[in-house]
């Protein structure tokens, strides 16, 4: 038995190591490179089979395509843009430089004549940004912080062809710019609408990132109507994914129909590159803005005549009303404003204006400066927590008057007026007593203050004027202390500020 046993497993050894021989052979683990090349060509050829008879291969391909035509469209009116500052230099020693030096390196130190004593001007680049052609005869639409403090502008074409530009105008509370060089015949872009733009729409950036001249980068419309981010006094841009770096400020954002639908403003970034957010000016306040500066010189904005203060809880809870409201707080009305000839008051909350409710400050700032003078709003406004509603003739921004008022808030944190009649009257003052405060800085030294309170005196002297007010105050900052005699329809008091 034992015997035949052996015998037998001499036969079954060879069928067993066939077996498991063949199993690895004919799954697949011993194909060598020739083989699988041989399974890799049938699966490319069955994949390229499907490719072929696809329709939404033919869909790319035109996305593509889109893509391709949209570039070369917009590729010459595109510009590369070198802010340079002049600085004289004076140097001394020979007035010849060693002979075979490198290519540019005669500029670097000054160029080759230089006598002793003399002075040279020479041009620093001091910023790189972009811009987009938008009229054939060299008009220029980019970013009011790309030109800024520039003593002179250099503007490079697609093809490498410079020209110095002259500033137009500025507007910096868009941050927008127009330039002009002296150019005939050029590729314009066209302005497209920036309310079709909806969120997922394709869009296309081209700029100077890093220098980098006619980079073209794609993403999708992230977001619209993109407030509160503190770019600008009039924040509503469009975001996008599309790869924004610097240098790319003032370049064009556009639609694939070959439209300018944004000027690319500024990134979200903590490294200062490119994180998939950025924010671009629309091409409908941009064309605003362009026909202002053209036509007039500068912007024509809305008025109203009031200091808006956002609703936050705390403040809701002073007024007695729910925590759930939503609304802009009047924090002053100027005197003769069309606020005031409407009837509002300091303490109404405005909620909507023209239907569409307003939750910031910066909305109704930005919903009245984007209104043109003499068109009519109705406001819908809460006082005493009851509704109510006013029609606003808008005014024209007195700019001048607006930048003296920041100033002022800006040196001092506190604005004052003459006593106002009807003041004067309810708080039971003399002709030429006090001035009356109109608006305080949330961060500054007078932030305890509050509109219509009526200050008598600084440190004992007497106030009549807005003029000694801040002379007074200055003294008082000069000298390390500041008390004031405050009063409102209830009482009189003294307040110590420093």
């Amino acid at each position: 038995m034992r015997s035949r046993f052996s015998h037998w497993k001499w036969f079954a050894l060879p069928a067993v190591m066939a077996g498991s021989i063949g199993y690895w052979f004919f799954s697949g683990a011993s194909l060598g490179p020739s083989s699988v090349y041989a399974l890799q060509i049938a699966d490319a050829r069955a994949s390229r089979t499907e490719l072929e008879t696809k329709d939404y291969i033919a869909s790319a391909d035109q996305l593509s395509r889109a893509f391709r035509d949209v570039s070369k469209s917009v590729k010459p009116a595109v510009v590369s843009i070198k802010n340079l500052v002049e600085t004289n230099i004076r140097r001394r020693g020979s007035n010849r430089l060693p002979q075979g030096l490198p290519p540019g390196f005669e500029d670097f130190f000054g160029g080759p004549d230089m006598s002793e004593g003399s002075g040279e001007t020479r041009r620093m680049q001091n910023g790189l940004g972009s811009g987009v052609i938008f009229r054939q005869d060299g008009y220029i639409l980019t970013n009011n912080h790309v030109v800024k403090d520039a003593n002179i502008l250099e503007v490079y074409l697609s093809d490498d062809r410079r020209f110095e530009a002259k500033v137009i105008g500025t507007d910096e509370r868009t941050d927008l710019a127009i330039l002009k060089i002296d150019a005939a015949g050029l590729v314009a872009a066209p302005l497209g609408d920036s309310s079709r733009m909806e969120v997922g729409d394709w869009v296309i950036a081209v700029g100077s990132p890093f220098g980098l001249a006619q980079t073209v980068t794609a993403g999708i419309v992230s977001a619209t109507e993109r407030t509160d981010q503190g770019i600008t006094a009039y924040d509503n841009f469009i975001q996008t994914d599309a790869a924004i770096n610097p240098g790319n400020s003032g370049g064009p954002l556009i639609n694939l129909r070959g439209e300018v639908i944004g000027i690319n403003t500024a990134i979200a970034s903590k490294g200062g590159g490119y994180n998939g957010i950025g924010f671009a000016v629309p091409s409908n306040l941009a064309t605003r803005v362009v026909s202002d500066i053209i036509s007039k010189g500068a912007v024509s904005r809305g008025y109203v005549g009031i200091g808006p203060v956002t609703l936050t809880p705390e403040i809701a809870k002073q007024l007695d009303l729910p925590d759930s409201t939503r609304g802009v707080v009047v924090g002053y009305v100027d005197r003769k404003s069309p606020a005031q000839q409407a009837g509002l008051e300091p303490g109404d909350v405005i909620t909507a204006i023209n239907g569409k409710p307003v939750t910031a400050d910066s909305a109704i700032i930005r919903m009245v400066g984007e209104t043109k003078a003499g068109t009519s709003i109705q406001v819908s406004y809460l006082r005493n927590g009851r509704p109510n509603d006013t029609t606003i003739k808008v005014g024209e921004l007195d700019q001048k008057k607006q930048d003296e008022r920041v100033k002022i808030l800006e040196t001092y944190g506190i604005q004052v007026e003459e006593v106002s009649d009807s003041l004067r009257q309810e708080y039971g003052l003399k002709p030429s007593e006090g001035v009356e405060v109109v608006t305080v800085l949330k961060n500054g030294p007078f932030a305890r203050l509050q509109a219509s309170l009526v200050i008598r005196s600084v440190n004992g002297r007497n106030i009549s004027t807005p003029q000694e007010f801040y002379k007074a105050v200055e003294s008082a900052f000069e000298a390390g202390s500041l008390r004031m005699v405050i009063r409102n329809a209830d009482s009189e008091r003294m307040v110590r500020i420093l």
